[in-house]
This record gives structure tokens, sequence and C-alpha cells, in this order.
């Protein structure tokens, strides 16, 4: 089975974001925003009995609420930007045994005894090299038919790591 696929930054952004803001501690940093938000604002509009805001909490929810998503933003564009694999239309056969991926620069085969772990998304497959890399595919690359093959050729290497999605 062969597909092509290419990530265009948006996608790219759209992504990394989701997979940022789900881990536990995103999670609880954001929560901490919605407590200092709600001090604040509790204060100023008196319907919460709490002293008065310091600087240190206005400080800490402008980090949480501006900064700290532009500097995910920047890491993300620096990353799209420097590497060519995100960028290039990529044509990936996959067969029982291997995966192949052509580029317009490079060529790679993979077994998959060397795969990390396959993880399944709303709309994407991630097919972990190790725990940081991966190869991203967007499930809009698959024609109709295309996904249950590829589910089923990864149900059949019995050592692989698979977070499908239940049906």
């Amino acid at each position: 089975m062969t597909i092509k696929t290419r990530i265009s930054f948006k996608q790219y952004v759209k992504l990394l974001y989701t997979i940022t803001y789900k881990k536990p501690v995103m999670i609880v940093i954001l929560c901490v925003a919605l407590v200092m938000l709600l001090w604040i604002l509790g204060y100023y509009l008196h319907f919460l009995p709490v002293p008065k805001p310091a600087y240190y909490q206005y400080m800490t929810l402008v980090l949480i609420i501006l900064v700290q998503p532009l500097v995910i933003y920047r890491t993300i564009k620096r990353n799209y930007e420097s590497n060519n694999l995100l960028k290039e239309t990529l044509e990936i056969e996959f067969t029982k045994k291997e995966i192949i991926l052509k580029g317009e620069s490079f060529y790679t085969e993979l077994t998959w005894g060397k795969i990390y772990k396959v993880v399944e998304l709303k709309g994407w497959f991630m097919i972990y090299q190790n725990s940081l890399s991966a190869i991203l595919i967007s499930r809009g690359s698959f024609k109709t038919k295309q996904i249950d093959e590829f589910k089923q050729i990864l149900q059949s290497n019995s050592g692989l790591n698979l977070c499908l999605q239940k049906e």
C-alpha cells in the first residue's frame, strides 16, 4: 500500500498545539491560570472575597496566557522550517515487514521492529521512531479503504506498541 502526503505549516501547528495542551502538566498550568484569572476578576468585580492580587499573580497570568503559547509557536515554526522531511511531499509505502519513505531529498527504509510505537489521533497517525521523533501522516492522505488496510498491517506486527482509537 502506498500513499502520498504533505504536511502544511497550519496542520503542523494545530497538531502540535493539540498534543502539547493535552499533557497533564499543561492542563495543571492552565488550571493555575484560570484560578489566577478568577482571583483577579473576583477581586475587581467584587464577586469573590479575596485579597488584592499581588504583581506576581498578574505576571503568572501573562506568562501562561500570552508568553507560553508564543514560545511554543516559535519553537514549532523553527522546527518546521529546519526540517526538510516535514516540508517535503512524501511517498510512503507500507508492507507487512517495513515502511519505505521517499522524499524529494531522501530515501529511508524502516522495519516495523525498529518502530517505537504507533499512535492514532482524530486526524493523524504518528509512527514514532523513538520517544521524540515521529512520521506524521494525516488521515486525509489515505484513500477510503486504505486506513483499514494500514491498521491490518499494524496489527499483523505482534511486537508493535499500538495506541489506536476505538471504533
